[in-house]
């Protein structure tokens, strides 16, 4: 059985979505643009202009996805690539995709009771 878990970093600017397996977890990770009254706002999923925001994550576009195995290894593809190439304007941006993996590496020894890397 599967379970899921939301976490919203306001210091990565990501939304993390946790999908639990037995041995393994898939993450889903979506890209927060500002925030709303203290709720994330994300580009809506198949926008076609900038400024085209949704406040629902059913409705948004996934960033990036992957999955964290129960002995540490793990996959990573960037959705984000499909569309445009990865921006950064500075070296926190471009940090910031490998603190969002890290942050799904260290929450899976969290989450998976079969966690032994």
């Amino acid at each position: 059985m599967t379970s899921r878990h939301i976490r919203h970093s306001h210091e990565l600017d990501f939304t993390i979505v946790a999908d639990v397996d037995e041995y393994h977890v898939t993450f889903t990770i979506y890209d927060i643009i500002m925030w709303g009254n203290d709720k994330p706002v994300w580009p809506r999923a198949g926008q076609t202009s900038s400024g085209d925001y949704v406040e629902s994550l059913e409705e948004s576009e996934p960033y990036l996805h992957g999955f964290v195995k129960w002995d540490g290894c793990s996959n990573w593809y960037f959705d984000e690539q499909d569309r445009i190439m990865l921006h950064g304007c500075s070296r926190e941006d471009l940090q910031r995709f490998g603190d969002a993996m890290t942050l799904c590496w260290d929450w899976t020894a969290e989450l998976l009771p079969t966690w032994m890397p």
